[in-house]
C-alpha cells in the first residue's frame, strides 16, 4: 500500500523545500511531479506505490530514447518519481548525491535482479562501505558487459565467460588495482555458484595479478604550488579548494578522509588534526601546519555557507550544503587545478588527490626521512605499503644501477 499521490507530492514538495535549493529547481520539481499526477490520472491510479514509479521511470526512459525529450527531462522526471517513491516508502525524504538504484537501470531484468541480490548478500556480509561499493561496481560491470558476450542466461555461464570477463576488466582497471578486483569477481562467482550457477566459476578467475604497472606520479615542489595557487581565493569555491589541496599537499592524507573530515577533528587550540582513517581504520594524529591551518579558517569564516548544518568541513557550494559522498567527488577539484595551472602529470596519471599524496612522500624521501617515518606520517599500516615511493626517488634509484662490467657477451664462434 502507498499514499495518495497529492498527499505524497505535498509531503516531497515540503522536504525539498529545506534543502535550500533556489526557485527554480523548485519549480522543476514542481512540473515533474505534475507530470507524474497526469500519468496517475490516466491510469486511473491514486496511490503513489513502487510499481507506479518504476512504470512512470520506464516511460520517461521511453521518450528519451525515441527523441521525445531531452537527457535533463529525462532525469529530472526519474529523480521527481524517486523522491515520491521514497515518501510514500518512509514518510519523508533524505537528499543524496548518488542513488545506487540508478546505477543498475541499464542492466537487462534478468541481471539486474540477480545484481540486487548480489548487493543485498553483501550488505549482510557487514562489510567495509568501499569494500562493498567495489564489489558492487564490479559485478555491475560484469553484468553489462555479458550480453556482448552473447550471455544472457546465467544458468549457462561458464568458466570461460569468467575468465573472459576478468580480461575485459583488466582492461578497465589499472595493474595495481586488479588484485582487488579478481577478489570481487571471485566473490561473485562463488554467489552465483551457491544461487544455482554452474560450479566451477570461482576457479575460472586467474589467481594472480602483477600489483603495479607503472612507478608512482610525482610532482616536483615548484609545481606543487603553482597547483596549490591555481584556484581563486576571491571566491568561496575558489577558498574551499585551496584550502583541500593545500591540506593534501602538506599532510598526504587521502582524498577520502579530506570529504570525511569533520568540524570536531580539527583542536585548534592544540593545533591538531585527529583522524579514523577510512581505508585503514586507525587514528592518525597530524600536526595543523600554519598555512593549511589559515587556509582551512578563510574557508570557515568567509567562504563556507552559513547555517550549514552539515558537520562536515568542505561542504559543497549548491544546495543543499552537504559534504561529499565520497572522496571520488574531489576528483574534479584536482583536475581543474591541473587544467588551470597547466601542469602534466607523467603518462596523464595521477590526475587525483593522490598524485599530491605521492608527491609528499617522495620529497620527504629525497630529503632522507626513514620509510618507516614516511608511512606513519600518511597513514600507511606499515613500510609494506609506502615501499612504492622508492621508485619516484630517481636520483637513488640511479645509484643503484648496475653496469654490465663482468658480464659481456659471449664471442661469437
Amino acid at each position: 500500500m502507498g499514499i495518495a499521490v497529492g498527499c505524497a507530492i505535498e509531503r516531497a514538495d515540503a522536504a525539498i523545500a529545506g534543502l535550500g535549493h533556489s526557485p527554480s529547481t523548485l519549480w522543476q520539481y514542481r512540473w515533474a511531479w505534475s507530470r507524474f499526477a497526469e500519468f496517475c490520472a490516466c491510469r486511473g491510479v491514486g496511490e503513489v506505490t513502487g510499481e507506479i514509479v518504476d512504470e512512470f521511470v520506464h516511460l520517461a526512459r521511453c521518450d528519451f530514447e525515441q527523441g521525445r525529450i531531452r537527457e535533463w527531462k529525462r532525469k529530472l522526471l526519474r529523480k521527481a518519481a524517486l523522491v515520491l517513491g521514497e515518501v510514500a516508502a518512509t514518510g519523508t525524504y533524505h537528499w543524496r548525491v548518488a542513488r545506487r538504484a540508478e546505477a543498475n537501470d541499464g542492466l537487462v531484468p534478468a541481471f539486474r535482479l540477480v545484481q540486487e541480490r548480489f548487493e543485498a548478500h553483501l550488505d549482510d556480509r557487514r562489510l567495509a562501505d568501499a569494500t562493498r561499493q567495489l564489489y558492487a561496481t564490479v559485478s555491475r560491470t560484469v553484468f553489462a558487459w555479458l550480453p556482448t558476450r552473447g550471455a544472457t542466461d546465467l544458468g549457462r555461464l561458464c568458466g570461460a565467460d569468467v575468465s573472459a570477463a576478468a580480461v575485459f576488466l583488466a582492461g578497465r582497471y589499472q595493474p595495481a588495482s586488479m588484485r582487488t578486483v579478481a577478489t570481487a569477481l571471485r566473490v561473485l562467482c562463488r554467489f552465483l555458484e551457491e544461487a544455482g550457477a554452474r560450479a566451477g566459476l570461482a576457479a575460472a578467475v586467474p589467481p594472480l595479478f602483477a600489483r603495479r604497472g607503472r612507478p608512482v606520479s610525482v610532482l616536483p615542489a615548484s609545481e606543487v604550488d603553482k597547483l596549490v595557487g591555481s584556484p581563486d581565493a576571491a571566491t568561496p569555491k575558489g577558498r574551499r579548494d585551496r584550502a583541500m589541496l593545500l591540506l593534501a599537499a602538506r599532510t598526504g592524507l587521502r582524498p577520502v578522509d579530506i570529504a570525511g573530515l569533520r568540524l570536531r577533528d580539527i583542536d585548534w587550540r592544540s593545533g591538531y588534526l585527529t583522524i579514523v582513517q577510512h581505508k585503514t581504520g586507525a587514528l592518525l594524529r597530524l600536526p595543523l601546519l600554519a598555512d593549511v591551518g589559515d587556509a582551512i579558517a578563510g574557508y570557515l569564516l568567509h567562504g563556507r555557507p552559513a547555517g550549514t548544518a552539515d558537520d562536515h568541513v568542505f561542504v559543497r557550494t549548491q544546495a543543499p550544503f552537504t559534504g561529499f559522498a565520497s572522496g571520488s567527488d574531489l576528483r574534479y577539484v584536482t583536475g581543474k587545478a591541473l587544467a588551470r595551472a597547466r601542469i602534466a602529470t607523467p603518462d596523464g596519471a595521477g590526475r587525483g588527490f593522490r598524485v599530491l599524496r605521492t608527491s609528499l612522500a617522495t620529497r620527504m624521501l629525497e630529503a632522507g626521512t626513514p620509510l618507516p617515518v614516511i608511512a606513519g606520517a600518511v597513514g600507511h599500516r606499515g613500510t609494506g605499503s609506502a615501499k612504492h615511493y622508492l621508485a619516484g626517488d630517481g636520483e637513488r634509484m640511479r645509484a643503484l644501477c648496475l653496469d654490465f662490467a663482468g658480464i659481456e657477451p659471449a664471442a661469437r664462434p
